[in-house]
């Protein structure tokens, strides 16, 4: 298992011990509306969700990492983030997925700037997109803040998604990717 803090959050790679977790993340009112349009998510929904995860992370060496918010009682789980290739391009896409009580606070951009410096420092992609459902205006808030740009509706998944996307470059040059932590992403990190 990988482990990372940041100023707020502990982020770790997805594991089996994951699920519960991920199944109320998975039946929350707001995910599945957004993402699995209103269809309760099983036990097996999140097996597939995970071994999927571990593909990834095996092929890459990073993925969607599990998202804990540091708290006096404790890590409490409030997510997930991270990203994965797109569409056979050498593109990232960037996706996060936070429960009720890990929203409207910060802490998913905390996770989603975590999630692309270490995906960018550690392979040659180009680009981060996202591609987000028309309405979801907490997410093109979140896009935006991060330094993606929007540039145009795209068909993805069988309908059209606007589209947005930030170079390697144009991340690297905004100071945002060395800020949260006290030593910095990269540098507060252990394996477990």
């Amino acid at each position: 298992m990988v482990t990372y803090e940041t100023e707020r959050l502990i982020l770790s790679s997805p594991r089996p011990e994951h699920e519960a977790e991920l199944l109320k993340l998975h039946n929350d009112p707001r995910v599945q509306e957004v993402i699995f349009n209103n269809v309760p998510q099983t036990l097996e929904d999140v097996r597939k969700w995970l071994d999927w995860f571990w593909a990834r992370w095996h092929k890459n060496g990073f993925g969607d990492w599990m998202v804990y918010e540091k708290t006096d009682e404790g890590p409490i789980f409030i997510g997930r983030s991270g990203l994965r290739d797109y569409d056979g391009t050498n593109n990232l896409e960037l996706v996060t997925v936070l429960a009720e009580h890990g929203r409207r606070r910060g802490l998913g951009l905390e996770a989603r700037r975590f999630g692309v410096t270490h995906a960018l420092q550690n392979s040659t992609k180009e680009k981060v997109v996202s591609v987000i459902r028309h309405g979801n205006v907490p997410a093109e808030r979140a896009a935006k803040k991060l330094g993606l740009r929007y540039v145009d509706d795209r068909w993805y998944q069988g309908k059209f998604w606007q589209y947005y996307e930030m170079t390697r470059q144009e991340y690297f040059v905004q100071p945002h990717h060395q800020v949260t932590g006290k030593r910095g992403y990269t540098c507060t990190g252990r394996v477990v």
